[in-house]
């Protein structure tokens, strides 16, 4: 068992995952053929994960969706991802459940609060960036994820 969250260089490892509808998923049929920032919710209901998650279906970068480049992890079961993607019905595809995903890649319940993070990550599961927090706030950067994704020389732009 990990004792502390993946950094990068490391494999983020096979997870297991439930679709909202109760089916299986793969992780290598969720990531995109480049890097994939892969999202890990802190619970489902949890306001700070859903303003980011609002800010990422906002933001487009390179004439595409950072959307669909995304997969967003909510800790339980098809039920939650429901939940989730009935709040975030563009990323419904692209959302999943796990009741072990977050202990497998280091993210652990601390004072009480699940942690939450962002990592990017190459078609091969490498970690090239790992962004983690217990409090939510910080487990998000727009920037600091376009970056990683590649897209440095793209203007972000944001819509409301």
């Amino acid at each position: 068992m990990r004792t502390s969250p993946l950094i990068p260089g490391e494999s983020l490892p096979e997870l297991e995952l439930t679709r909202s509808d109760g089916a299986v998923a793969e992780l290598c049929d969720l990531l995109d053929k480049d890097r994939t920032l892969v999202y890990f919710m802190r619970t489902p209901t949890c306001p700070v994960c859903h303003s980011h998650l609002r800010q990422m279906t906002r933001t487009t970068f390179g004439g595409g969706a950072l959307a669909r480049r995304i997969v967003v992890v909510v800790p339980g079961d098809s039920n939650d991802a429901a939940t989730v993607a009935a709040r975030h019905p563009e990323l419904s595809d692209r959302i999943v459940a796990s009741a072990t995903a977050h202990e497998s890649i280091g993210l652990f319940v601390r004072a009480g609060l699940q942690q939450s993070g962002t990592f990017v990550v190459d078609s091969a599961r490498t970690v090239l960036t790992a962004r983690t927090a217990t409090i939510p706030l910080g487990s998000f950067n727009e920037a600091e994820a376009l970056e990683a994704l590649g897209e440095t020389n793209a203007p972000a732009t944001r819509t409301a």
